[in-house]
């Protein structure tokens, strides 16, 4: 289905996912600057969330949309991307990486440390309690 030298162009700022065939061939000429209907070009683009892209092109046949969203991963961008650039060429590499994902990192957030903060209290509250009761027999023995 997707043919062989397409020349790949990534979207750097978010898309709304919403849009559907019409609409991300607008924003490909809208704000890409780019004729969508040439053959050969594909056009990838990616959710705020990093977690969910849409692959646009054309082919002899008609607009072709290819929808992914990644469970538990999330698009890298290339770290290659010059300053104030909206879309940048990809390889056939670098399209199977932004395919795959990666893996995301865990983050801390303040609900991370309160819930491990209440479990040390819990531990230290389980500790105390033993103690008490340990003094408590060795006085009466």
């Amino acid at each position: 289905m997707m043919p062989a030298g397409l020349t790949v162009m990534l979207a750097v700022e978010p898309m709304d996912m919403r849009k559907s065939f019409d609409g991300l061939a607008r924003a490909v000429q809208e704000q890409l600057g780019h004729d969508a209907s040439v053959q050969r070009m594909m056009f990838v683009f990616v959710n705020r969330r990093r977690d969910f892209l849409k692959l646009l092109w054309r082919d002899a046949t008609g607009w072709c949309l290819l929808a992914k969203r990644l469970d538990e991963r999330v698009v890298s961008l290339p770290r290659d991307i010059a300053a104030g650039s909206k879309v940048v060429r990809v390889d056939a590499r670098t399209l199977a990486a932004l395919l795959d994902g990666v893996v995301r990192e865990r983050v801390t957030t303040a609900k991370d440390v309160a819930r491990e903060a209440e479990a040390a209290c819990a531990r230290v509250r389980d500790l105390s309690t033993t103690t008490t009761q340990q003094s408590s027999r060795l006085g009466r023995e």
